[in-house]
């Protein structure tokens, strides 16, 4: 059986159960936005934290389970989103195709490319779906701006900026965060992924190459700042900067096209840009718009045609950041392996 035609079995019955592994932030705006979607149910939710298993489930009259093995032996799910510490996504993905469940994956996918390509190897074999939470596609500005530039009306994108500021520290965030082996790295792995993903769903290519900094804050064993250079194909450059020394929070991205720009931010929405003209195209973008992306991302997910982020493109977000390590590591320009 494919996986397309083992999803299609079950979407024919307009009731596919959904799995939840992990119950933090993320796993609560996945039940936010699935609350919307009559088709779907989120009918077991796993935690190590059996309390906060306990927390998110009890709304929805789901199961809880503290081990996610038990979770898929049960057999009352048909697919499973993961939202656990990254370095446990690719085992993970190899125990729900084996119990064939279908796997919405957070992002990052995985911490190396080589672990991206088992769990693509994985879930093919046993014949399960397999997509990844990239979300930048998803979301409404983001989506619009892309729009825009298919349509040509402002030429050939030649040049993107990317300034991210966000609180990175262990009072912001779980633990997990700061452990090397369990996240895989620290901003660039977290926050980076998204510059990335959003760069590549502007301009419909990928990151060829990159030359990179990181640094981190005395005591910690991850990277709390990374700027650098990316080339996409088509000749497109990215430059970037992601900090977490105080800055006011910042969200914002620049394109320079050959007839006028586009600037998307956080609080200032999506503008586009022409000689003697500026316009506001969307207002800020708030949690509903987060919602409707993690909704929509579900709705792609369990569609009749295959995830618009499939493994593939999620092993390419993570090469991405991969070669930012490794060109850090080595200070010299290193090429995205795919």
């Amino acid at each position: 059986m494919t996986a397309e035609n083992g999803l299609n079995s079950f979407l024919e019955r307009n009731d596919i159960r959904i799995g939840l592994v992990g119950a933090g932030s993320v796993a609560a705006v996945y039940v936010e936005a699935a609350a919307s979607l009559p088709n779907l149910a989120i009918t077991a939710i796993c935690d190590v934290r059996r309390d906060a298993a306990q927390a998110l489930a009890e709304p929805l009259n789901a199961s809880v389970y503290a081990d996610h093995r038990d979770m898929f032996a049960a057999g009352n799910l048909d697919v499973v989103v993961i939202t656990s510490p990254h370095s446990l996504h690719t085992p993970m993905a190899e125990d729900a195709a084996i119990a064939g469940l279908h796997v919405l994956m957070e992002k990052p996918m995985a911490t190396t490319v080589a672990d991206c390509r088992k769990m693509i190897k994985v879930c093919a074999d046993a014949g399960v779906r397999l997509a990844i939470g990239n979300l930048q596609r998803f979301v409404p500005a983001v989506r619009q701006a892309a729009e825009i530039l298919r349509s040509d009306q402002l030429g050939r994108p030649l040049l993107i900026t990317e300034r991210r500021a966000v609180r990175y520290d262990p009072e912001s965030r779980p633990a997990w965060f700061f452990d090397p082996e369990l996240a895989g790295g620290g901003i660039m792995m977290n926050i980076g992924g998204h510059s990335i993903d959003k760069a590549q769903v502007l301009t419909g290519e990928q990151v060829v190459s990159v030359n990179a900094r990181t640094w981190r804050r005395p005591g910690l064993a991850v990277e709390t700042e990374a700027s650098g250079v990316m080339e996409l194909s088509g000749g497109i450059q990215l430059t970037f900067s992601i900090t977490s020394t105080g800055l006011p929070p910042q969200d914002e991205t620049e394109v320079i096209c050959e007839n006028g720009a586009l600037r998307l931010s956080h609080t200032e929405g999506l503008w586009m840009f022409r000689p003697g003209e500026a316009v506001q195209l969307k207002h800020q973008t708030g949690h509903d718009d987060i919602v409707t992306a993690f909704r929509d991302q579900l709705l792609d997910f369990t569609g009749s045609a295959p995830p618009s982020v499939s493994g593939d493109y999620g092993l390419s977000v993570v090469a991405a950041v991969q070669a930012t390590y490794d060109s850090a590591a080595d200070r010299t320009l290193q090429r995205t392996e795919y």
